[in-house]
């Protein structure tokens, strides 16, 4: 019997994926319900099957039986949702345990043909090798797509420092708040329909108040929400941190909404000091401005496809930029995996580099940082060099 340490791995990635606790998610799904929120059923379908998949191939490659396989994936699945009815900000769904099961069972069906993809003839290669990057360059345009903005046509609703309860409350004081110079008062805005035109428009949010004590964890500021309750964006404090995120269609369609953060901006604003914060998008992502001091460049990357799956939480927010570079390794594995030299690889190779390069500023995105470039190069040298490891792969039993 083969290594269990990758299947071990991998299960404690479903445990700190599935059981750690989360903000409450804008809609709970009955647990008896299988096919619930048809809006987010893609999402939950991608996310649950992803997440199982390489649990259930890794186990067969560890020479367990199919059934067995399918079988232990299936009461794992069962298990964590049993758990999660405890966990905050956690849903449990039969829904989840299908598509958990599912992803088991194809785990388990690449598997058995693992020396299709892990051994392929050179012309299989070259096609794989090209197909391999076209679907990294598609999660990669599809992480633009999903992070752009998804504003109900709605009745909306200001907040200034409100209290919500799966969030700390800011001590501070809003004296102002505007959107693109329009006054956003607390409560029902009459104006709902021009706010959510200056959103789509990217008007620049202006609040200005009294500086409150730090809080411990994520505090509003400034929010806007709609008729049902939604966020549609929060401007927040975090110890020293300005918080900014708004209702993506990640969020809208089932995943997870990363946020824009400026580190330390807060830093030298004492209790009660004078405090204004703006918001504005600039040629690159997002300005920053505390005071008199900005903070530009802030926004997403390539490599925050990962956060659409697990979401960013406080104590992880170091392990960022390690995250980025494994994603984009994690892409771009494949493409190094099969690379034969030839026309098909310089193809490859002219593909990649459109994908990182050029497509980022084309879908909304940051140029992509030299650490998420070393990363997709890391991924495919890590595929290439697995190629020694090839022969090591017996028949399965």
């Amino acid at each position: 019997m083969r290594s269990p340490r990758f299947p071990i791995l991998w299960l404690g990635v479903i445990l700190g994926a599935t059981l750690f606790p989360l903000e409450p998610s804008e809609t709970a799904s009955p647990f008896l319900c299988v096919l619930c929120g048809y809006e987010e059923l893609a999402a939950d379908c991608i996310l649950n099957v992803g997440l199982f998949l390489p649990l259930g191939a890794a186990l067969r490659i560890a020479g367990w039986r199919p059934m067995r396989v399918v079988a232990v994936g299936s009461l794992l699945s069962v298990g964590v949702e049993a758990a999660q009815f405890f966990i905050p900000g956690r849903d449990s769904s039969l829904s989840d345990v299908v598509f958990n099961t599912l992803g088991t069972a194809i785990g388990v069906a690449l598997a058995h043909s693992v020396s299709t993809w892990w051994r392929p003839e050179r012309h299989r290669a070259e096609v794989l090798s090209i197909a391999g990057v076209l679907s990294a360059g598609s999660v990669l345009a599809l992480t633009g797509v999903l992070l752009g903005p998804a504003f109900p046509n709605d009745t909306y609703y200001g907040g200034w420092t409100p209290r919500l309860g799966h969030l700390e409350w800011y001590g501070g004081r809003v004296l102002q708040a505007s959107l693109g110079g329009q006054v956003i008062p607390p409560g029902a805005l009459a104006i709902s329909s021009q706010v959510r035109q200056q959103l789509l428009s990217g008007a620049a949010i202006d609040v200005r108040g009294r500086a409150g004590p730090r809080p411990s964890g994520l505090a509003p500021l400034f929010t806007i929400a709609d008729g049902h309750q939604r966020e549609i964006l929060l401007l927040g404090v975090d110890g020293d941190d300005i918080v900014y995120r708004y209702r993506t269609r990640a969020i809208a369609s089932g995943f997870r909404g990363p946020e824009i953060r400026a580190r330390g901006a807060l830093r030298g604003i004492a209790w009660r000091d004078p405090l204004s914060v703006i918001v504005r998008p600039a040629d690159s992502g997002y300005c920053f401005r505390v005071n008199a001091t900005e903070h530009c460049g802030l926004g997403f990357t390539v490599g925050a496809g990962w956060a659409l799956i697990f979401g960013v939480e406080a104590g992880f927010l170091g392990l960022k930029p390690a995250l980025n570079f494994g994603w984009l390794a994690a892409l771009f594995f494949p493409f190094g995996l099969w690379a034969r030299f030839g026309r098909a690889f310089v193809v490859a190779v002219l593909l990649s580099l459109g994908f990182l390069l050029i497509l980022p500023s084309s879908i909304g995105l940051l140029p992509t940082p030299a650490t998420e470039l070393v990363g997709a190069l890391a991924g495919f040298l890590a595929g290439w060099s697995s190629t020694k490891a090839r022969g090591s792969f017996s028949r399965l039993r």
